[in-house]
């Protein structure tokens, strides 16, 4: 009895002991969130612009709507814009039926052709809008004024999101004397691109204010503490 009580104390002290060094080698941590922000001013209109045709017969409604493209790709050309800033953004044809109990109409066949354009020089924009609609165009969804290389903003928003990171972590340390170590662990979070704005479109020109836009870049950073 007294050789299992002995037994059972040795193994007592020896988790407790273990215990002990399991505790010495926790390493202590910081974990601090920065965030960081860069702005630039916008430096492209991206534009979308179109044509939207009905008719009974499917041809006469594709040929239609593409004359009237033809037309608006020649007038974008003669106003400087080159062919690799327009892209088509969306080409459909679906068929409506005709409405109920509407006697005497047929369905018809509407096509649909809509083009992304992109300006760098923003005073183009009211001649552009007015020579594509002179030329046929009927449907315009709005100017969005973005930021060409969103990625540039992004580095420098991550750059501030870094020291920001770093000097909290630092005065956290020193008010609890101690030291920074090496880093444990980064982890990024996006507060999202810049977002393109959409510019209000008014007759007669002189509207145009790009403004600014701004990326986020939040961090998550873990150090070693001394």
């Amino acid at each position: 009895m007294q050789m299992k009580y002995l037994l059972m104390t040795a193994v007592l002290i020896a988790g407790i002991s273990l215990g002990a060094d399991a505790g010495e080698r926790i390493e202590h941590t910081i974990s601090v969130v920065g965030e960081g922000q860069a702005s630039a001013v916008p430096d492209k209109a991206r534009l979308s612009v179109g044509v939207i045709t009905s008719s009974t017969n499917v041809r006469e409604a594709s040929g239609a709507n593409r004359s009237s493209m033809q037309k608006m790709l020649q007038a974008l050309a003669d106003l400087g814009v080159e062919e690799r800033d327009m892209a088509t953004s969306n080409f459909s044809i679906h068929y409506e039926n005709p409405r109920p109990k509407a006697e005497g109409h047929e369905g018809q066949y509407r096509v649909s052709n809509m083009l992304r354009v992109e300006l760098s020089d923003f005073e183009q924009v009211d001649s552009v809008l007015e020579e594509v609609v002179r030329a046929g165009a009927n449907q315009i969804w709005g100017v969005e004024m973005v930021v060409a290389d969103v990625e540039a903003l992004a580095v420098q928003a991550r750059a501030k999101a870094a020291e920001s990171a770093r000097a909290k972590a630092e005065e956290l340390a020193r008010l609890h004397g101690r030291k920074l170590g090496e880093v444990l662990r980064i982890t990024e979070s996006s507060g999202g691109r810049p977002m393109a704005r959409m510019m209000a479109m008014e007759s007669g020109g002189g509207v145009i204010k790009p403004g600014e836009q701004s990326a986020t870049v939040r961090l998550e950073v873990v150090y070693e503490l001394r």
